[in-house]
């Protein structure tokens, strides 16, 4: 027999895994839906150039591109935000502001696989176009966090965030370029503080940057003396208004119970961040499983006005993995059995199960050609809540014989009375 793999980093899914992925979808899905949010769908397949124009480092090395039968220079889409601009930029621009949109879908990535870290893996994520207002930060993290309160993990999660505008402003004080700035933003995300430090000249302004960095929990003692040396020793007032931003947002956070912290050393790997960042921490994995931020100048670098906006994107598989047991029994306690015992009560036995999945009663004929001692503990091992007994008797008395695998108890109701005995039991 010949046995195919998937391709590395890539993976099948099937049961429990997959639900788990699907409870992550749909509560994504309720939340943006109920925020007012518009789905749009890009290709998975876009010019090369649309990620390389604004994706940071190396970024060939870590996307899957190659060129088609014409000779064009394509790629597999690793991340979203530049096909929804392109998108914004070819369709939507005449709509009004902001625009709401969502999206949920498959992206790819050359990176070598690990836990948590697949070459194929799913995102869910809003963009919000046409807002710099706070309050468009703060519609954001609220989307975010009703969508891990859906998940009943809101209390276990912690949110990391920065303001990545404050950083970026001392640089462009030093005169350092956009492209340099990329490069020493993309090795303080890799840890690497020492050797992006050296890229920068002797200054008043590298010691600055340097104090910033090594904040990697902002409280008022900490907050209090960056003010105070921003306004007297550097004489920079004017990037107060970006610490007080995310100290205003750190504080309606925590008036809304949100477990969270400001890391000024924290920057994320995407190049085109200009303001807020922020990821999304669970204690069981030592990655972030959600992430954004605001990305003010995209549009614009792609040829549009300038149009500031904002958005996150939710790890799908990493949301999974942190998924607890009370979010994935409710499909099993509905999931009955319908054994036919003659083959005059077939009608009347898929009537039975029309009913019940009319009901949203998970509910499947039986098609297993054992006895009936070791069906029951066939179908309890696969999840099995409850059995249908139908035969000739029940066909011609119109009722059922229902064995709760649970508890073991069997009884015959009539089939009128099916559904609120169920209502009783479940």
């Amino acid at each position: 027999m010949i046995s195919y793999e998937p391709v590395r980093g890539m993976k099948d899914y099937y049961g429990e895994e997959l639900y788990k992925i699907k409870v992550v979808e749909n509560a994504f899905l309720k939340i943006v839906k109920l925020a007012g949010y518009q789905e749009v769908e890009t290709p998975i397949v876009e010019d090369f150039q649309l990620f390389a124009l604004k994706g940071g480092e190396e970024l060939r090395n870590t996307m899957y591109v190659f060129k088609d039968k014409a000779g064009r220079e394509v790629a597999l889409r690793p991340e979203f935000t530049p096909s929804i601009v392109r998108f914004y930029l070819n369709s939507l621009q005449h709509l009004p502001k902001p625009i709401r949109l969502y999206y949920l879908g498959t992206v790819y990535r050359y990176d070598e696989p690990q836990f948590g870290r697949y070459r194929e893996f799913r995102q869910a994520g809003i963009e919000l176009l046409g807002s710099s207002n706070i309050y468009s930060d703060l519609e954001i993290l609220q989307i975010l966090i009703e969508i891990y309160r859906e998940l009943n993990l809101i209390n276990k999660i912690r949110l990391k965030i920065n303001n990545i505008s404050l950083i970026r402003k001392i640089l462009n004080k030093l005169n350092i370029s956009d492209n340099l700035q990329e490069h020493f933003l993309h090795l303080i995300d890799k840890g690497k503080i020492d050797e992006a430090l050296s890229l920068l000249p002797n200054s008043e302004y590298t010691e600055l940057i340097t104090n910033i960095l090594s904040v990697s929990n902002l409280d008022i003692s900490s907050y209090n003396k960056i003010k105070e040396d921003l306004t007297e020793k550097y004489n920079l007032k004017d990037l107060i208004q970006d610490l007080d931003r995310i100290m205003l947002l750190k504080n309606i956070l925590d008036n809304l119970g949100v477990n969270s912290y400001i890391d000024l050393g924290f920057v994320r790997g995407l190049a085109y961040y200009t303001g807020l960042i922020f990821e999304v921490l669970h204690p069981s994995v030592s990655f972030s499983i959600a992430g954004g931020g605001r990305y003010d100048n995209l549009v614009e670098l792609y040829g549009g006005t300038q149009t500031p906006a904002i958005g996150f994107a939710i790890g799908v598989e990493r949301t999974a993995l942190v998924l607890e047991e009370p979010n994935i029994v409710k499909e099993k306690q509905n999931k009955i059995g319908v054994i036919v015992l003659s083959d005059e009560a077939i009608l009347y036995a898929i009537r039975i199960v029309d009913k019940l999945r009319s009901n949203n009663y998970i509910a499947t004929i039986n098609l297993k050609s054992i006895s009936i001692s070791k069906l029951i503990p066939s179908y309890a091992e696969e999840g099995y809540s409850f059995l249908i007994f139908i035969g000739k008797k029940e066909y011609e008395d119109k009722t059922i014989t229902l064995k709760n695998l649970s508890t073991k108890e069997q009884v015959t109701i009539k089939e009128e009375n099916l559904l609120d005995y169920l209502k009783q039991i479940i």
